[in-house]
């Protein structure tokens, strides 16, 4: 998805299980600047929409914004993370790997557990290959080894899924 782009789903024009499994894959894929608007009309889809967001907000940060119109509820939703690259792909490339996790093909949170867990087999310096298909992996990874004094290094991405890379520093 290109960045600034805006996307519409209103509860009206569409059936609600759709809706909800639309809002799914434009949050999977959300870039940093990306809104997505939802209109819901019935307390219903709100509840139901709440419910989804609050899953996807533990993996995925994103803030949210509701507005009351008459009837009508309007969530705006915006990626608000700025995900940085620190290395070029040839510097990505051509680091030295101590350990690599697979999790490819696994859901959030699994790819972040997987990290948390492969970091503790590498010393301090050296660096950590975690395989990703899940594209929230690309906020959540940064944002963890951030937290934990860790240096995110990069994203490289391959077909199909996705090469991160932290440097473990304490």
């Amino acid at each position: 998805m290109s960045s600034c782009s805006h996307h519409l789903v209103d509860f009206k024009k569409e059936l609600s299980p759709l809706a909800l499994l639309r809002i799914s894959g434009l949050l999977r894929n959300m870039g940093c600047g990306e809104t997505i608007e939802i209109r819901t009309y019935d307390q219903d889809d709100q509840e139901n929409l709440r419910l989804v967001l609050h899953s996807f907000q533990k993996c995925i940060p994103f803030d949210i914004q509701e507005i009351t119109k008459g009837s009508c509820n309007i969530t705006i939703i915006t990626m608000s993370v700025q995900q940085e690259v620190y290395m070029t792909t040839d510097q990505l490339s051509a680091l030295t790997v101590s350990h690599t996790v697979d999790a490819r093909g696994s859901a959030c949170p699994g790819p972040l557990l997987e990290a948390k867990k492969g970091i503790g087999k590498v010393k301090v310096g050296e660096v950590l290959e975690i395989y990703s298909s899940d594209p929230g992996t690309k906020t959540d990874i940064p944002a963890w080894a951030k937290k934990a004094g860790h240096e995110f290094l990069g994203v490289l991405p391959t077909d199909g899924y996705d090469k991160l890379f932290v440097r473990r520093k304490k």
